[in-house]
């Protein structure tokens, strides 16, 4: 027998009852195969899937999971039914019922535009997650009508009856649970219900947002004025519903949700160039804001319009390390974690991380509740929690996030600075660590001279 004919045994007979060698074959590409088309599929919708926050991160969904699962509202079928959310379930009822009565539409009618689209919104979820495989088309279609038409009477109409009894706590809940990673409904079916009844969705978006992230310098005054438009949103005169196209941000901008929405308007106004800049090493040694002032960098808060703006600028004599300025509080902290976790979903290279590297860059200048101080002495950082609080919200969350592009970014300017300011360096930081000494030498130094400049005059008179 030659080898050949053996070797065609081999394909052919099983041995100890395992399958031939050509069954396992043709088992092992059929599996290739399907898993190399579902990993496909999954690339292809991962920037509009609704996505689980990644299994990675949730040590920084805060304690009880309170940056992950909704406080008030459950948006979406991931939350839908759990007990401590069933209140606002009778809301969402009275709110489909006014944005038909308003739509002049009924209520069928409305329902069957999303239950049309039900096959594809169930597309929008991990279609295998227990959650969204229990509701058939027509349950899932009277969730997402009903969390839809919330949504959209919320954003334009706050002051109906079903939301009387909104108060500055409960109203900041819900703009917290609106932006949850897990609690998001499909671009597609708010697009559908703004076809009956026009709301800006996006306006909203934006000015929600630019409450949140500001760029005043008037730190106690933007605080004040906040405080103002949270109470405003639940007791103001409802809004004009303008079209969509009316709207002041990028109307060709596709977003799969309110939470990438949000993103998409904090980061819209970014230069190209920003984007394009390409990071080198990653192998660079951090510094915190008091070792920055130490070696002559000024941190200041910069005026640019986006959310992620670093950077540090040699001056001719110091550094000045300027970062976008953030108001932190509960409802701003869950946002930048779920903003984070959606970066850590959709991100297809170091490029796409651009909160992410802020929040980065920001925990990084922070080693002790001195450097809190520091930014908030500077403007960069304004905040409700204590400085050890912010600081431990920080390293929190340095200790999971992807390292992106723009972080690695800010660690080579500042590497490149040190390098090329030795001199100036080492001046300045004695300077820095000395100033005291310095000050009361110069104090009594001139205590001296004018004690001498006294005895000088008193002598010139009597002589």
């Amino acid at each position: 027998m030659d080898a050949a004919s053996s070797a065609a045994d081999v394909v052919v007979v099983a041995s100890h009852g395992r399958p031939a060698a050509q069954e396992v074959l043709v088992a092992m590409e059929d599996r290739m195969h399907k898993t190399t088309e579902r990993i496909e599929s999954h690339v292809a919708m991962m920037q509009t899937r609704i996505h689980r926050f990644p299994r990675g991160l949730r040590g920084i969904g805060g304690d009880d999971d309170r940056y992950i699962v909704p406080s008030v509202v459950a948006i979406g079928p991931y939350h839908h039914g759990l007990p401590h959310l069933q209140e606002m379930e009778e809301v969402k009822h009275a709110a489909a019922y006014h944005f038909c009565r308003d739509a002049g539409r009924s209520p069928e009618e409305v329902y069957g535009s999303i239950l049309f689209l039900a096959g594809d919104a169930r597309h929008c979820y991990a279609t295998d997650d227990e959650a969204v495989v229990r509701l058939s088309d027509a349950e899932l279609a009277a969730m997402l009508f009903l969390d839809g038409c919330f949504l959209l009477q919320y954003m334009a109409n706050s002051d109906e009856p079903m939301f009387a009894g909104c108060n500055l706590s409960s109203g900041q809940a819900i703009l917290r649970d609106m932006m949850l990673l897990e609690n998001q409904i499909p671009w597609l079916v708010l697009d559908a219900l703004t076809g009956f009844l026009p709301v800006n969705v996006r306006h909203f978006v934006t000015e929600v947002g630019d409450k949140f992230f500001p760029n005043e310098k008037d730190s106690a005054g933007w605080i004040i004025r906040f405080q103002v438009f949270l109470m405003m949103k639940c007791r103001r005169v409802p809004a004009a519903r303008e079209p969509l196209g009316h709207c002041q941000s990028d109307i060709s901008y596709k977003p799969a949700h309110l939470l990438g929405l949000l993103r998409f308007s904090q980061l819209q106004s970014m230069p190209s160039d920003e984007r394009e800049y390409q990071a080198g090493s990653s192998s660079l040694l951090s510094s915190s804001a008091v070792e920055l002032a130490q070696i002559g960098v000024k941190l200041t808060a910069s005026t640019a319009t986006w959310l992620g703006d670093m950077r540090l600028r040699k001056n001719l004599v110091l550094g000045e390390l300027s970062l976008s300025p953030l108001f932190l509080n509960d409802v701003t902290a869950c946002w930048l974690v779920n903003m984070a976790a959606l970066e850590a979903c959709t991100a297809w290279d170091s490029d796409g991380f651009v909160v992410s590297s802020y929040l980065s860059v920001v925990a990084m200048l922070m080693d002790r509740k001195e450097d809190v101080h520091e930014l908030r002495s500077k403007g960069v950082l304004r905040s409700l929690f204590s400085n050890t609080q912010t600081l431990a919200f920080f390293k929190g969350l340095s200790q999971h996030l992807r390292l992106g592009g723009r972080y690695v970014v800010v660690l080579e300017q500042i590497e490149s600075y040190k390098r090329n300011r030795p001199v100036r360096i080492a001046a300045h930081r004695f300077l820095y660590k000395n100033y005291k000494i310095i000050a009361t030498v110069l104090s009594i130094a001139g205590v001296i001279i004018g004690i001498f400049k006294a005895i000088l005059a008193l002598k010139l008179k009597t002589g």
